[in-house]
């Protein structure tokens, strides 16, 4: 569901916020204008042709764009006001009587409308849309001198599917609050199961981890000699390592991990901590980041290499602080992940 919309908008129900529904609304357009053309022989002009075409497409847009539950009033009253004064504006052009009797099409594409506003929580307006477009066309019967009621009975057929339609918005919509929150506490579960099943995954892969590095020196420890010099320091390196995972998440990469472990066994202090400042940050600003620590560690030959990830809401999101025997120095990272300072 998006954002827009309230957990009891009907559109959420029909699917009408969605990408199907946008497509379907398009090709309905077409076939308004297919439609137009088709039934415009014996027109005497073609700019009020258009313009009820217009205004049909116009008033089905909206129908599926205007968010709210029930549909707000002045999108209300514009669509239903589209039907009749469409049905005029083709009225007024076409020959009477009819050559078809498929020219008479725009009072159906009316009642279309008026159907969709008995959904949307708007049954009073759609059958009012209903009666002012068979007063539209009683009127054009009536003054081609074909009488009122010949004229109105082309609208009246559209009674029976307006209310078929009313019946199903009183029988649909007081379930549609129930049918979105049902929808919304199964995506919730489902989100809550997705997160819990990562987490898992994480910690596995950690543990995986951790079995492949510590094992062999555990075992070693447990079961051999004394430890070699070499093994003290592999046993350092890997300690070292270990704490890094913990303290900065957000610098657990393998190239930093491999940067760092060379740089430790060449003697250079290497702290890394990470207070969560870059988290939700862009992936190209964690990256500049963690590129410039990969350099820093791969050039410190002696000294202190200290990373810092700051806390959120810092106008500097990450610092690099070496001291070597070139003396002290801080890089500074804003949120883009740009230098700010050397």
């Amino acid at each position: 569901m998006d954002a827009t919309m309230s957990a009891g908008d009907i559109r959420g129900v029909l699917g009408l916020h969605t990408r199907w529904a946008r497509v379907i609304v398009t090709l309905y357009v077409g076939v308004l204008v297919l439609v137009t053309v088709q039934t415009s022989r014996g027109a005497s002009s073609w700019w009020p042709l258009a313009a009820g075409t217009i205004i049909l497409a116009l008033a089905t847009i909206g129908l599926i764009s205007f968010a709210g539950d029930p549909l707000p009033r002045l999108p209300t009253v514009l669509v239903a006001a589209a039907g009749p004064l469409a049905s005029a504006c083709h009225l007024v052009a076409l020959p009477a009587p009819f050559l078809t009797p498929l020219q008479a099409w725009t009072h159906g594409a009316g009642a279309t409308l008026f159907c969709f506003l008995c959904v949307r929580g708007r049954p009073g307006a759609a059958w009012a849309g209903f009666v002012a477009t068979a007063a539209t066309y009683g009127a054009w019967g009536f003054l081609t001198d074909q009488g009122f009621v010949a004229g109105a009975t082309y609208v009246f057929p559209d009674a029976g599917v307006l209310l078929m339609s009313t019946f199903l918005s009183l029988t649909l919509r007081p379930n549609s609050n129930s049918i979105l929150v049902l929808r919304e506490s199964a995506q919730r579960r489902a989100a809550a199961v997705t997160a819990s099943q990562a987490a898992m995954d994480e910690r596995d892969t950690r543990l995986r981890h951790l079995d492949r590095l510590a094992r062999p020196l555990l075992e070693r420890i447990a079961h051999g000699p004394e430890l070699t010099d070499a093994e003290r320091k592999s046993c350092e390196l890997l300690e070292a390592h270990l704490r890094d995972r913990l303290r900065a998440p957000a610098l657990s990469d393998p190239r930093i991990d491999d940067a760092a472990r060379v740089a430790r066994s060449r003697g250079v202090e290497v702290l890394l901590i990470d207070d969560h400042g870059m988290d939700d940050t862009a992936d190209t600003a964690q990256q500049w980041v963690r590129d410039s620590v990969v350099d820093t560690l791969r050039r410190a030959e002696v000294g202190d290499v200290r990373v810092r990830i700051h806390p959120r809401g810092r106008d500097v999101m990450a610092s690099i602080f070496v001291d070597d025997q070139n003396g002290p120095r801080r890089t500074d990272f804003d949120i883009s992940g740009r230098r700010t300072g050397d």
